[in-house]
């Protein structure tokens, strides 16, 4: 399982990054699905592909699961750390840095959804 961030050069509209999971080892498969304009490739990559922006493979996280994904798209804080922005304001982050607080949260909210939904 790979964790992977992809940075779009220019920002395509408002989208500067694209925070992807695959369960493979590595991200190139799929970082290469993404570039080749594949069936499974991100319509977000497409179309900047398309409008003739640059994307490159910016960082993976080897081992990473979906729950690191998310937590990453949800601190919507990749330009601070992200190598190719250049801005480093902030360490990049690793999959042993979930908080518990976070983890509590999401808990409540898949609670109250389930709540909801019943």
């Amino acid at each position: 399982m790979t964790v992977y961030v992809l940075h779009i050069d220019p920002p395509f509209k408002h989208a500067r990054h694209y925070i992807g999971f695959t369960p493979d080892p590595t991200a190139d498969r799929r970082v290469s699905e993404h570039l080749n304009g594949l069936f499974k490739g991100t319509p977000l990559i497409k179309a900047a592909l398309d409008a003739g922006h640059s994307v490159r493979l910016a960082h993976q996280f080897p081992g990473a699961n979906r729950e690191f994904e998310r937590w990453l798209k949800d601190r919507k804080d990749v330009r601070s750390w992200c190598p190719c922005c250049g801005v480093n304001t902030r360490p990049i982050p690793s999959p042993g840095s979930i908080s518990d607080a976070y983890r509590r949260k999401k808990a409540r909210e898949q609670a109250e959804y389930q709540g909801r939904a019943a």
